[in-house]
């Protein structure tokens, strides 16, 4: 299948009445490519990516060699991205810049090929039911591609795909207009035949990226080892190989339009058989239609399709960060092959023996408390062992037990700028256990006490996030203030318990 709609920006190639001739100059594939992959801007922090459809774009970047003809001519760069927005192109080197351009959207595929031969002969070939072999017989498409396909034979009208047996078709040949990979098409001038570099560079959608991270706990839960990959995702059906790979991290202002990304079912051939019954097309042909194939049929060819959507591949490769403007770019050292429709991981970085903090939080609006969730704290400083800009992505903890990783728990982190906290929370536990009691209560003061309880052999950190609001003015002993939020911290004894009471006034009516 060849995939998703070419965006072709024309010069005109032809036009009535034009007595200069214009020379057809093709560009097969880049010398060289850069990718720079951008963020989905809506995707929610942490999100996984739509490997289907993602969301986010990239900035490509080919310099490719032409050799162009004295005076017009139509330049054709064949395998651009299938998701390209042409609004964006960038031309530079070519003598006279470009005259003009135009849009077309005719990429070869199952779907094109099958509409452009309506009403027209084409080869069935088909397994006889009676004697197992292949055979091919003339036919004509009699219908487009909304739901069932009906084909005209000798012997008479039926459904394609309804014998139960394996069918195709055979075309006789491409139609004109159709490209088999998307290409992007200029007009230019040029007073003299020469060989030109040409930089072309432009945005596509249907790629995104993410980092995701792998904590190890060391013995003891006082230091971690911490390891990223930056994960790039194309939906593309063109494959930049070998490119300049870079992502950027933070959100760009870009206007949102209603492109599509990823592949499109437009150009797939999705055909069906009627439901049993009389068909709505009625063709009277003496016999009633074919059964449709049974289910199972193609049930394995389905699941390995979707099996082999999306191929992860790991790479050693590091990330070097640099600064684009209030923005972060990870530039990877070494060339990286974006492939078609594929997930590639490359390592962004590694640092050991961070230290860390295990704290179990709660958050505790006044008069009420949330289970306490097991979380993991680090400063981003470089004299606590980080001190590197961190991307939002997805986060895995493991913890090491009888020398194998044993998964902790899971969760996300937005975007780190240097000096900032990391705080990565994971799941309650029943290890710990927190709740509040209402002392006593008037019209503007209610008075609360917490309880928390620790049941490990050991002792932990604990600190409820005491949150009320702005008019209400909190009191109790050991509450200090940080970020904005009303803090008690506290180490609770192995097999012990700790107690706060507090009080929120509120101001008189």
């Amino acid at each position: 299948m060849f995939g998703r709609i070419a965006l072709i920006v024309a010069g005109v190639l032809w036009s009535a009445g034009r007595a200069e001739a214009q020379a057809l100059v093709t560009s097969a594939g880049p010398d060289s490519v850069s990718v720079t992959v951008y963020r989905a801007p809506n995707r929610e922090t942490g999100s996984p990516i739509d490997r289907q459809r993602p969301e986010g774009y990239a900035l490509i970047t080919e310099t490719r060699t032409v050799t162009l003809p004295a005076g017009r001519s139509v330049i054709r760069f064949e395998g651009v991205a299938g998701n390209i927005f042409p609004e964006s192109a960038i031309i530079g080197g070519l003598p006279a810049g470009v005259r003009e351009r135009n849009l077309d959207a005719d990429l070869l595929s199952p779907r094109s090929l099958f509409d452009r031969a309506l009403g027209r002969r084409v080869m069935i070939r088909r397994t006889d039911k009676a004697t197992g072999k292949v055979v091919e017989q003339q036919a004509v498409i009699r219908s487009g591609t909304g739901g069932a396909a009906v084909i005209q034979t000798g012997d008479g009208y039926e459904g394609y795909q309804c014998s139960g047996m394996p069918e195709a078709l055979v075309y006789p040949g491409v139609p004109a207009g159709l490209s088999a990979k998307p290409t992007l098409s200029v007009e230019t001038d040029s007073d003299r035949a020469l060989t030109a570099t040409v930089t072309l560079s432009y945005l596509a959608g249907g790629f995104d990226w993410q980092a995701n991270y792998i904590v190890t706990m060391r013995p003891g839960g006082a230091s971690a080892d911490l390891f990223a990959w930056v994960t790039m995702a194309s939906a593309d059906v063109t494959s930049f190989v070998a490119a300049g790979a870079q992502v950027v991290a933070g959100k760009p202002n870009r206007v949102d339009d209603a492109a599509a990304f990823g592949p499109d079912a437009a150009q797939s051939l999705t055909l069906q058989c009627w439901p049993s019954g009389p068909p709505a097309f009625a063709y009277d042909t003496g016999a009633p239609p074919p059964p449709p194939p049974p289910p199972m049929a193609y049930a394995p060819m389905a699941m390995r399709a979707e099996a082999m959507d999306i191929v992860v591949t790991g790479s050693q490769r590091k990330a070097v960060q640099e600064d684009l403007g209030d923005l972060k770019l990870y530039r990877i050292t070494d060339p990286v092959t974006v492939a078609s429709q594929s997930q590639k991981q490359v390592a962004l970085l590694a640092k050991n023996a961070v230290p860390v903090t295990i704290v179990y939080v709660s958050d505790a609006p006044a008069g009420s408390l949330a289970d306490p969730v097991l979380t993991v704290r680090a400063r981003n400083r470089a004299d606590a062992g980080l001190g590197v800009p961190l991307p939002s992505g997805q986060v895995a903890v493991f913890e090491n037990a009888a020398g194998r990783p044993i998964l902790l728990g899971e969760s996300t982190t937005a975007d780190k700028a240097v000096g900032e906290d990391v705080e990565v929370a994971l799941a309650a536990t029943p290890a710990v256990h927190a709740r509040s009691e209402t002392i006593a209560q008037s019209d503007r003061t209610a008075r609360y006490r917490l309880i928390v309880t620790n049941a490990n052999p050991h002792p932990i950190a604990y600190e409820a996030k005491l949150r009320v609001d702005d008019a209400g003015v909190l009191q109790g002993r050991g509450i200090t203030r940080k970020d904005g939020v009303s803090r008690w911290q506290v180490q609770v004894p192995a097999n012990g318990t700790a107690t706060l009471d507090y009080s929120v006034t509120r101001p008189a009516r």
